[in-house]
């Protein structure tokens, strides 16, 4: 028993529509069905005459026993009982009864015990073998394989012409919905949908549900490779669409396609699905790609120009921007996590304009720079982070026509960010930002810059270092009052003079100068900081 039975662990080799009804009805006329308690899926057909073969058996199976386990017993209605209840507990399909040698007609206890447990029954005749059976059910599910190998050729070669549609991803997402007889939804990197197909025999998540669907296939959490929602008989899967990545890293995501199952899906769907997520791949790429010198030359023009979007190329620009057209519009400057990888820009382009859903993005020098509706949260730094990139976003914008006169002002606001986000190696938005002039400079850059500039005091012995710089920070702070001074560090004014006096002889530095003292108010700030 069992050895002839697919192991678990193995793929299943039947077709999913292969049933009991279906499978007697390739089998002689002589064979007759006894007890009929409905049809139901059949994976296998198995002969024992074991007393307890339930320990061999897989779910769905059809068992052919010649009764040799109930002989002698077959007047007990007790010990029949037992045997066929161990069978219905074991989820069989059916009973396959042979008559002779042991029996000429199957015992009324096998037939009470079947209507009981509500069991299938079969009778076999001595003039069909068991072996026929067996064979019978190879042909069908030989027959059945050949069929969805054909299905599935054919299937593919449906994906494939979506290749060549006018609109390939919708085409795609409408053959594949076809296909798989499920709702399909393609979103993009940022969650909105760019294409869906839905039936009625599929449940609608919620969005709380499908946001937290689609946040698992984006994380890729435990190296799995799609998400999965399950509700009684519904399914839905999302599979992320990530494109590979030269520079180490996690490869940016490009997309996630979500498909909701009124079934468990087959090998077949998932042979489809992979299908499927190989083009939108390939799709996804091209897209985020388009023409990567035209559209670097556009991004690079709508910075210089400083004037009003025209209504021509307003459209333009709007529809080279994905998200809601109502949207603001920012400039985000990017910066590799490895500073080597900036040498190879075309890989960048393509997963940064994915990642911000644009087509405007463009190098340079060192680093790279995006127009997109974007809003910088938690979530877009967490995958900037992921995919081995930093990055600094502008305030935003209204995107309307005048947008074109402030470009290039955003873009400067956002290259300010870029000696920060690279020594903090995090993302940073304009709007949690203080304005100033300090906080334009690198806090490590900046402490050199103090620490420089004040280094004869500095070096002096600690307590007159520590006299000097708390009387210097009070006087610069005070706008040079000498009584305010006074008052504040609790030193008498002429002690205060003094010391100024002997702080810009050891800087050689003339203290009465306004630019002066700014650096040195600013060197005193960073220095504090550190």
């Amino acid at each position: 028993m069992g050895h002839s039975a697919p192991p678990q662990s193995s793929p299943q080799p039947v077709a999913p529509g292969i049933t009991l009804r279906r499978f007697l009805r390739q089998l002689p006329p002589e064979i007759t069905l006894v007890h009929d308690a409905g049809d139901r899926p059949l994976r296998w057909v198995e002969a024992s005459d074991m007393d307890d073969p339930t320990d061999y058996l897989l779910d769905e199976e059809m068992i052919l026993t010649s009764g040799f386990p109930l002989l002698g017993h077959d007047l007990d209605p007790d010990q029949v009982q037992q045997f066929i209840a161990r069978l219905a507990q074991a989820k069989v399909s059916a009973l396959g009864f042979g008559l002779e040698p042991y029996f000429t007609a199957i015992p009324q206890t096998v037939i009470d015990a079947c209507l009981a447990h509500q069991l299938p029954l079969v009778e076999i005749p001595a003039t069909v073998p068991f072996a026929a059976i067996g064979i019978a059910f190879a042909q069908l599910i030989e027959a059945d394989n050949a069929a969805q190998l054909r299905g599935s050729a054919e299937a593919n070669r449906a994906l494939m012409r979506c290749m060549t549609h006018p609109d390939p991803e919708a085409q795609l997402v409408s053959v594949l919905s076809q296909r798989l007889k499920a709702s399909v939804r393609l979103l993009g990197a940022e969650g909105q949908v760019r294409h869906e197909v839905s039936l009625a025999e599929t449940a609608d998540l919620d969005e709380d549900r499908k946001s937290e669907l689609f946040e698992k296939a984006a994380s890729g959490a435990n190296n799995q490779q799609f998400a999965m929602h399950r509700e009684d008989s519904l399914v839905d899967l999302a599979f992320p669409i990530r494109a590979s990545t030269p520079s180490g890293g996690r490869a940016p995501l490009l997309g996630v396609l979500s498909i909701g199952f009124a079934r468990t899906p087959s090998a077949f769907d998932h042979n489809l699905i992979t299908t499927a997520l190989g083009l939108l791949d390939v799709l996804a790429r091209e897209r985020a790609a388009s023409s990567s010198s035209s559209t670097q030359l556009a991004t690079t023009l709508l910075f210089a120009s400083r004037s009003a979007f025209d209504t021509a190329t307003f459209d333009l620009f709007s529809a080279s921007l994905g998200g809601a057209a109502a949207n603001p519009v920012r400039v985000a400057v990017v910066s590799p996590l490895d500073s080597s990888a900036a040498q190879q820009p075309s890989p960048h382009l393509t997963h940064l304009q994915a990642l911000f859903d644009t087509r405007l993005a463009m190098q340079a020098d060192d680093h790279f720079v995006a127009l997109t509706r974007t809003e910088p949260t938690t979530a877009i730094f967490e995958r900037l982070e992921s995919s081995g990139y930093v990055a600094g976003f502008s305030t935003p914008e209204p995107a309307d026509r005048q947008l074109g006169e402030k470009l290039a002002d955003l873009q400067a606001q956002a290259t300010g960010l870029l000696p920060q986000i690279r020594e903090k190696r995090q993302s940073l938005d304009a709007r949690s930002i203080p304005r100033s002039f300090l906080s334009l400079l690198p806090a490590q850059a900046g402490k050199q810059l103090a620490e420089q500039a004040l280094a004869p005091i500095l070096d002096l012995p600690e307590p007159r270092r520590d006299l000097y710089l708390e009387v210097l920070t009070g006087w610069l702070e005070a706008n040079g009052s000498w009584d305010q001074t006074s008052k504040n560090i609790d030193l008498h004014r002429n002690s205060v003079r003094r010391h100024i006096a002997s702080i810009g002889e050891i800087l050689d530095k003339d203290l009465n100068r306004a630019d002066v003292r700014q650096e040195l108010y600013l060197a005193l700030n960073f220095l504090a900081s550190s």
